[in-house]
């Protein structure tokens, strides 16, 4: 409970990106919620984001008192979905779920229909999700250094897989390519499970994707997971080095997902918002849940969630030039 009031002490400094005090008055005494909340989350019911989200809703709804009602948007890079969130009522009865896509899209798009610091107010990090480095289990290649050295010595003749052109996969892949010198062949799916499948039946060799995309392929024996995307080892699978560890000294690859309102919630909802998340990420069979589903707990709030925004756009942009995309 302690834990839970400090971050309500936080989050009444600096939740909301430029939402002041003065929306709070008159609505601190006000019910809320007063009916279901609907949760716009920018991808496909199933995906790896989905299912991550949607072991943690039940019990936030729990607190609150209300269920939430997930409505998948795919589309546009979560493009969509964004712009269906910025234009919802902010009485805190319809959030968004965003996360990696939004860093991505800046550098993709040049028109969004919103800004993700000023047209939405923050409410928290939910889940943070390793990326994995896997091969197909006939490659000759049991961790990062067999692989980069059998690439170097195959130029151009490993082919890398990825969800499609400007992907999370793509960008984290050219990424490790750019970082180890690799000369690989792109092959873009359309989507994360055509890529997975690629891998699987070896018409590709290798694929850098979130862990939960792939953890059952890699419990099962299908996939050999090499290396792995975070700064520590994924809970997941201790017993994999992260890629810094098998010798590409400072390569970072992670995505998350957390939650945000539309410019305007009154910091009295953002306040219970935050509360509900907070029990439900303390909640231990969630806790397991999530891992299960192969992601991790990331609880963020505040200021702390606001720059690490501010530098998963740095880092996504430097992927993206790397990649060499230009907006469209």
């Amino acid at each position: 409970m302690d834990h839970v009031l400090k971050l309500l002490r936080l989050s009444g400094i600096a939740l909301c990106f430029g939402v002041g005090p003065g929306h709070a008055a008159g609505v601190a005494s006000q019910a809320y919620p007063t009916k279901p909340i609907r949760l716009i989350v920018g991808q496909q019911a199933g995906s790896a984001l989905d299912n991550s989200v949607r072991v943690i809703t039940p019990a936030i709804g729990d607190t609150l008192g209300q269920p939430i009602v997930i409505d998948n948007r795919s589309g546009v890079g979560g493009m969509i979905a964004m712009q269906l969130g910025v234009a919802a009522s902010a009485d805190g009865h319809t959030i968004i779920n965003a996360g990696t896509p939004q860093m991505i899209a800046p550098f993709l798009f040049k028109k969004l229909g919103y800004d993700l610091f000023t047209d939405f107010v923050a409410i928290a990090r939910l889940t943070v999700t390793q990326n994995a480095l896997v091969v197909n289990t006939g490659l000759p290649a049991a961790n990062v250094r067999a692989l980069i050295d059998l690439a170097m010595a195959k130029p151009g003749q490993i082919n890398m897989a990825s969800a499609g052109p400007a992907s999370a996969s793509h960008l984290a892949g050219t990424l490790f390519n750019t970082t180890t010198g690799i000369n690989a062949l792109h092959l873009p799916y359309k989507g994360g499970a055509a890529a997975v499948t690629a891998v699987l039946s070896n018409e590709a060799q290798y694929l850098l994707t979130p862990l939960a995309a792939v953890i059952a392929h890699i419990r099962a024996g299908r996939l050999r997971a090499i290396g792995v995307g975070g700064a520590t080892r994924a809970i997941q699978l201790p017993e994999v080095p992260t890629i810094d560890e098998a010798g590409v000294k400072g390569f970072r690859s992670t995505g998350w997902n957390g939650l945000f309102a539309p410019k305007g919630l009154p910091q009295a909802i953002s306040a219970q918002l935050v509360a509900a998340v907070t029990a439900a990420l303390g909640n231990e069979k969630v806790t397991e849940n999530i891992v299960r589903a192969g992601v991790e707990p990331g609880l963020l709030i505040g200021a702390e969630y606001v720059q690490f925004m501010r530098d998963e756009l740095q880092r996504f942009g430097a992927a993206v030039k790397a990649a060499g995309l230009k907006p469209e």
